[in-house]
């Protein structure tokens, strides 16, 4: 991970110095280490805090709410002391949540640190947060050489301020002075088991992030990573037969309640009439357009919740994004087409069925799709919003092209 950390690599080398007898240092001793608070200076944007019962405030700081693939999240984590007076804080041992870290040696207290952070993939909340598996920000397959722990026995810090003394439990290690926040950055994870562990961009979808300190209080937030990098959410396919198939949405991230518009459309790529013959060879079974099927279309599309490829997409269960008891007034829907004849450079063709010599109908090749959500099976269905996170959208004709694209909704 890459720190920003003057400071912390300055305590953890007097530390360690102590710890090995480099000199005789008595509890009497202070040591200042020169700091600069960094809440400030990150655009918080999106940021949290929550008081405990000794006077402090645990403040959460992120730089972004929206994130692409690749780009850095910075995070800042600050302890301030909301008094007016100096304020002495006996260390304790009442975490919230206990699976924080700031570092691949610091878990919990010590190191002169009462906090830590953890990381989430999914939207997840205190009530559900011990059901979650944070994701390791750091290389634990590879050994780091790591200080005796500081294990202060109290806090004594400034009026309103974030600067306090770190007051040691030992004699061999000084007292020490110091902004008692962390900034960290870094764009990903790391996953695997040894010797096979790697670094993992943070993929898109949705995450929670949750600093806590050892007094009880605990921020949550949340940020996205967004599939695309030019806000432009759409997709196509060639195919063999000289049509393209084209998906497109009207961006790439919504909110729970923002209506979800889908377009799917087939164009002839050629100069010339293209006459297609119909055929059955879809990529992907179960796809739609409407409650009533594909209707006279050779494509069709399916939402999933949840991000997946071409490649997993068929282990995926469609959501039920059209209310299959309700009853609909569907138009007349061919059984029998035998081929599309698509004019020239244009999604406009003429339908003919196998027993006919003219065509029955000729119509544009596309189709518009609003959703709000999805339909919940249940004895009665209901519809539900789209729920914080990333799905997946894929279109796929009969001749066999697939198309998927990716979109996010947040709180």
């Amino acid at each position: 991970m890459k720190y920003y950390l003057k400071t912390f690599v300055t305590a953890m080398i007097l530390f360690s110095m102590a710890a090995a007898g480099c000199g005789k240092i008595t509890t009497q001793t202070t040591t200042t280490l020169t700091t600069t608070p960094t809440t400030s200076a990150l655009n918080t944007v999106n940021s949290g805090s929550s008081q405990t019962l000794s006077g402090l405030n645990l403040s959460l700081a992120l730089d972004a709410k929206t994130y692409h693939p690749g780009q850095a999240v910075s995070i800042v984590l600050d302890e301030i002391n909301m008094l007016t007076t100096t304020n002495h804080v006996p260390v304790s041992n009442n975490w919230s949540y206990s699976n924080l870290g700031l570092s691949p040696c610091a878990l919990g207290p010590g190191f002169g640190y009462p906090f830590g952070i953890a990381i989430f993939q999914g939207n997840y909340t205190s009530s559900n947060l011990s059901t979650a598996t944070p994701l390791s920000l750091y290389d634990y397959s590879m050994p780091v050489p790591c200080p005796d722990p500081m294990q202060p026995t109290s806090y004594d810090f400034e009026p309103l301020s974030d600067i306090a003394t770190a007051v040691s439990s030992s004699a061999s290690v000084p007292n020490s002075i110091y902004a008692i926040n962390f900034p960290l950055t870094d764009t990903g994870y790391w996953a695997g088991t040894s010797p096979d562990v790697s670094k993992h961009g943070f993929a898109p979808g949705i995450y929670t992030i949750v600093g806590g300190d050892e007094w009880g209080a605990l921020v949550i937030l949340h940020f996205t990573v967004s599939q695309d990098t030019t806000g432009d959410n759409s997709a196509s396919s060639l195919s063999a037969n000289g049509l393209s198939l084209s998906l497109s949405l009207g961006s790439t991230s919504y909110n729970s309640v923002q209506q979800v518009t889908i377009v799917i459309d087939e164009t002839n790529t050629l100069s010339k009439t293209n006459s297609v013959s119909a055929s059955d060879k879809w990529s992907l079974s179960g796809l739609t357009v409407s409650p009533c099927g594909t209707l006279n279309y050779p494509f069709g599309l399916a939402v999933y919740q949840g991000y997946y490829t071409s490649g997993d997409i068929s282990s995926a269960t469609p959501l039920r994004i059209f209310n299959s008891t309700a009853t609909y007034g569907c138009p007349m829907i061919l059984s029998d087409i035998n081929r599309y004849i698509f004019q020239p450079s244009s999604d406009v063709a003429a339908i003919f069925q196998t027993s006919g010599t003219n065509p029955v109908v000729t119509e544009n090749m596309n189709a518009e799709v609003q959703i709000n959500g999805y339909w919940m099976a249940g004895q009665n269905l209901n519809e539900d919003n789209f729920a914080p996170g990333v799905y997946t959208v894929v279109a796929g004709d009969e001749w066999g092209a697939l198309v998927v694209l990716h979109f996010t909704v947040t709180n």
